[in-house]
C-alpha cells in the first residue's frame, strides 16, 4: 500500500532510475518483449507514423509532411523506439544529410546496447526479420546517443551535438517517450521542457500507465511497483500548460505484470505554441 507522502513525490531521483536500468540492461529486451509482451515502442512507431500526414494541417509551422527531419526519443533505453523510428526519418533525398534521431538516457548501460543497433540487427530485430533487410544499407539507428536527465535537455546538447552549426533545424518536430513518464510524478515541467526542444508544429508521443480521477486526485499516484499512474485529465492539462493540443488519444496495454493486463494509455499531441524560457 501507498505511503501517506508517497502520492505527492514529483518524480523518481534521477540515480534511482540510472541504476535500476543499468542493473537489468542486458536483459532488459527479452525479459519485457517477449515475457510481458511489451507493445508501447510499436504503438508508439504507429502513432508518429499516423501523425506524421496530420501535423501540418492542425498547427502548420515548420513542418515537412511525409517525414521528419529531427527526432528525440527521450528515454530512449535499448532502442526498442527506435526501431520504428527510424524508417520515419527524412532520406538523404529528401533533407540535405537526411534526418537525425538522438537518444537520451540516463542509463549508460542502456546506451552501450542501443549503440550496437543498425537498420540490420539489434533493438528487437528477430532473427526470421533479417532477410527482409539484407538490401538495406547498414547505418546506426541513433545518431547520438546520451546519458542525460529528461529534466537537464537543452538543444545545445541534445540536437545542437548532431548538426551543423550552419544547419536551419532549430528544434525537433517528433518528440516520443515511450514508457518514460512512469518515473515522473507531475508532468508539467518535462512537457515544458519538451515543448522548449521542439518546432512549431512538432508532434509529441507518450505513454503513461493509467489512473483514474477518484485514485489520483493530484492528477498522479505512486503504484507498487515504483512507477507512477496518470490521469488523462493530468496529461492533458500539462501539455495544453506547454503549448500542445492533443490530436489522439487510446487506452492501452502496455505489457503484462503478474499476469494481469497494465492499464495505461497513449497520448499524441501536437505543438501549437512554445512556451518562453521564463516557464521552465
Amino acid at each position: 500500500s501507498e505511503s501517506s507522502s508517497s502520492s505527492v513525490h514529483e518524480r523518481k531521483p534521477k540515480e534511482f532510475v540510472a541504476e535500476l536500468f543499468d542493473s537489468f540492461a542486458d536483459t532488459f529486451d527479452e525479459k519485457l518483449v517477449k515475457g510481458l509482451g511489451y507493445v508501447v515502442p510499436k504503438l508508439v512507431g504507429e502513432a508518429a507514423a499516423d501523425v506524421m500526414m496530420m501535423a501540418p494541417q492542425v498547427a502548420g509551422g515548420d513542418y515537412h509532411p511525409g517525414y521528419y527531419r529531427a527526432v528525440l526519443d527521450a528515454g530512449c533505453g535499448t532502442g526498442l523506439a527506435g526501431r520504428y523510428l527510424k524508417p520515419l526519418l527524412a532520406s538523404t533525398d529528401e533533407e540535405e544529410g537526411g534526418g537525425v534521431m538522438v537518444g537520451v538516457d540516463a542509463s549508460q548501460k542502456m546506451l552501450y546496447i542501443a549503440a550496437k543497433c543498425t537498420t540490420r540487427k539489434g533493438c528487437g530485430l528477430e532473427e526470421e526479420d533479417k532477410e527482409e533487410e539484407d538490401n538495406t544499407i547498414e547505418e546506426a539507428l541513433y545518431n547520438d546517443l546520451l546519458v542525460l536527465d529528461l529534466e537537464d535537455m537543452e538543444l545545445e546538447n541534445t540536437l545542437g551535438k548532431v548538426i551543423h552549426p550552419e544547419s536551419n533545424l532549430r528544434g525537433f518536430d517528433l518528440i516520443v517517450a515511450a514508457d518514460v513518464l512512469v518515473y515522473f510524478g507531475s508532468l508539467t515541467n518535462l512537457l515544458q521542457r519538451f515543448a522548449m526542444l521542439s518546432t512549431k508544429g512538432a508532434a509529441l508521443i507518450f505513454s503513461t500507465e493509467r489512473a483514474t480521477d477518484e485514485e489520483a486526485p493530484l492528477g498522479w499516484r505512486l503504484l507498487a511497483s515504483g512507477r507512477f499512474a496518470h490521469t488523462k485529465m493530468h496529461a492533458m492539462q500539462a501539455a495544453l500548460s506547454a503549448g500542445y493540443q492533443m490530436v489522439s488519444y487510446k487506452e492501452i496495454v502496455p505489457r503484462m505484470e503478474r499476469g494481469e493486463e497494465v492499464k495505461g494509455h497513449l497520448f499524441t499531441f501536437i505543438l501549437n505554441a512554445k512556451p518562453g524560457r521564463d516557464e521552465l
